[in-house]
């Protein structure tokens, strides 16, 4: 959940009051601490994993989500909260007052029932613990560790929370557990030790030991929602390794008692997740939680939302091909070590008022979110989301999407309706139709450009009763003259300047796409990320790069560039640059900046990197050159380094 609207929470149901203790002192009251540990006492035996479940056992192998069976599986649902703010006051009439929890869980046990009826084909809920029921009344504008208590934590979970928990299993539905948002003084800043961490601790050390809960794989774990930095004084500065010591011990704490698979956030509201691949998470039963909304890695938006930050991508748009760069040096490099779940996503235009992204669905490989997101999510293959459309909202599906005029269940450039369409058929084992009305190029203009030498990745949608499907199959590409544009698979590559045509079939449908090849200028200063990995800067009239420290600076390619048709590429160093920051020169073949890559040292401040079909990365994979994505310098930071030159042979 946004952080402005947990204020607005706060503020809506509080009035102000503050005491003067410390919340960096914050403790509970010795009965209070006495009370947890007897129950972890009693509640913690060895139980089997699996205890209690009535869905299938599932488990994580290294990248997947797997079943019993050993079957890679991804997830489809939606999320639920339950304060009088979320279930009444933000999308209708309040349906109760104080801490009436029966109509609380009526209420819910109905949406969810709704939900289950519109015919939208989830399969997992998530479960936001916000704290209305865990707190003490007035105390609303206070630091969180101020007014939570354990008392209430343990009475209204097992008045609320569990009653709803054990609804969703009944039905189906896989619940993952979520705290609410991070941070001590509701600035979503995570510090190891403080108020809030502790108040993690107990609610953690509770659920892990409940009987109910305990190794009962259909529950899952979130360990917190959308921290956005991190204190790392106690580790040299280092947020990196902060955030991952930071959640460590919560894996830990969670692992000493239960295995039931838990779901790790990253800093930037969810969007930072290179830090894990720097410094490995350990354990079994891992997996990410992410959030992408539109204007996030790059991505088109209507609106942004104001959370982009860092290497995430600035602005609201770039298209697919944006939005893809972003998402491999954001997410890509750690989706090859845990699966990935979207625990927040969603778009529609702004007019409706309905979602938190402010964007339209498009066609995958062109402008738009929607259809983007799914062809990115697919292409990944073991990414599971949920739609954060407000669930009173789905449960109107049925019978809203059916109304005659235009609105924001059947609006196909809203979420609601591609949803219920691609959880169909997620729910039937595909993630594309068997059959199409029409297909259409990934643009809605007549003409794409490409320069000379690049190559570029064609996706055909294929359009059913207007829901979008980004095929990952069942295609094929013609040109009508390959001595200008020729076909690689699901690329494109600009062999000489001029214009032709590219025929697109899938699932018996054809359409056509003018593709105009343009003058190839790999190296303009004007297009120089000194920010590629940690922030530097960059003097576009004298060529002058810092770096970051450990910090990376170059160009970035989406699509990549095709140079197979050079015998070398060569960067070379003004006689001012300082090489005591010991720079390398890199290439990568795709996956982002923390992909593996091709590395050249700097001899007389000259870098060569030779091109050949036998080239092979630094850990000895095949390099390749037809998709060069980022070319760039890396240094150890702080110093001036001059690129006085940098060409293909």
């Amino acid at each position: 959940m946004k952080f402005f609207l947990s204020i607005l929470l706060a503020c809506f149901l509080f009035t102000s009051c503050k005491d003067d203790k410390d919340p960096k002192d914050f403790d509970l009251p010795d009965d209070e601490e006495e009370e947890v540990e007897e129950d972890i006492t009693e509640v913690a035996p060895d139980y089997p994993y699996g205890m209690n479940h009535k869905l299938p056992i599932l488990h994580t192998d290294g990248r997947w989500l797997c079943n019993e069976s050993g079957d890679h599986i991804n997830l489809h649902g939606f999320w639920q909260t339950y304060t009088p703010w979320f279930n009444g006051g933000a999308w209708g009439e309040n349906n109760w007052g104080g801490k009436d929890y029966q109509k609380c869980v009526d209420y819910n046990k109905r949406i969810i029932d709704g939900v289950l009826a519109s015919g939208i084909k989830v399969d997992f809920m998530r479960m936001h613990l916000d704290p209305y029921w865990f707190i003490e009344n007035g105390r609303g504008d206070a630091p969180v560790s101020e007014y939570f208590s354990i008392a209430l934590m343990k009475e209204y979970f097992e008045k609320v929370y569990l009653p709803i928990i054990k609804h969703c299993n009944d039905n189906g539905l896989y619940v993952v557990l979520r705290p609410y948002p991070c941070g001590e003084e509701k600035t979503n800043d995570l510090k190891y030790g403080d108020g809030f961490f502790k108040i993690l601790e107990y609610m953690w050390k509770y659920f892990t030991t409940h009987k109910d809960i305990c190794n009962n794989s259909d529950i899952m774990f979130e360990i917190a929602n959308e921290p956005v930095s991190i204190n790392a004084s106690e580790d040299g500065g280092d947020r990196s390794k902060a955030i991952t010591r930071y959640m460590q011990h919560f894996i830990d704490l969670i692992r000493k008692n239960c295995d039931n698979i838990i779901w790790v956030p990253g800093l930037t509201w969810q969007q930072e997740y290179n830090s894990f691949v720097k410094y490995p998470l350990k354990g079994e039963n891992l997996g990410f939680a992410v959030h992408c909304y539109p204007g996030w890695y790059g991505s088109d938006a209507e609106k942004s939302t104001g959370e982009n930050g860092g290497n995430m991508g600035e602005g609201v748009g770039g298209g697919y091909e944006s939005f893809q760069s972003g998402w491999n040096n954001s997410i890509a490099a750690a989706a090859e070590l845990h699966p990935i779940m979207i625990t927040e996503m969603d778009w529609a235009s702004e007019k409706y008022q309905k979602t938190w992204g402010k964007s339209f669905t498009g066609l995958a490989g062109g402008n738009g979110f929607g259809a983007n997101f799914k062809y990115i999510m697919d292409k990944c293959g073991n990414v599971s989301y949920i739609t954060f459309t407000a669930p009173n909202d789905l449960a109107l599906f049925k019978t809203k999407s059916k109304e005659s005029t235009v609105n924001f269940w059947n609006d196909p450039e809203a979420c609601p309706w591609q949803i219920y369409h691609w959880y169909e058929e997620y729910a039937q084992g595909r993630v594309q139709p068997l059959s199409a009305e029409s297909i259409a190029i990934g643009s809605k203009s007549e003409k794409i450009s490409i320069v000379k030498g690049a190559s570029r990745e064609l996706i055909v949608n294929a359009i059913n009763n207007g829901a979008v499907f980004p095929l990952q199959s069942d295609f094929e590409f013609e040109s009508a003259d390959p001595s200008i544009v020729r076909v690689d698979g699901s690329r494109i590559v600009g062999v000489a300047e001029g214009e032709t045509k590219i025929t697109a079939k899938a699932l018996g449908a054809e359409t056509e796409i003018a593709v105009i090849v343009e003058e190839f200028n790999p190296f303009p200063f004007e297009k120089f990320n000194p920010n590629v990995w940690e922030k530097g800067s960059f003097d576009k009239t004298t060529g002058t790069l810092i770096t970051g420290q450990w910090g990376f600076g170059g160009w970035e390619y989406s699509p990549g560039i095709d140079i197979t048709g050079y015998s070398r590429i060569v960067c070379e160093l003004g006689e001012d640059s300082d090489m005591s920051c010991s720079p390398s020169f890199r290439i990568f073949d795709g996956g982002g900046y923390w992909a593996d890559d091709v590395e050249a040292k700097f001899i007389d401040k000259k870098a060569t990197i030779e091109i050949s079909e036998k080239m092979t990365k630094t850990k000895g994979d095949k390099f390749d050159a037809t998709n060069v994505t980022i070319i760039g310098i890396w240094t150890s930071g702080g110093k001036e380094i001059v690129i006085r030159n940098i060409y293909f042979e």
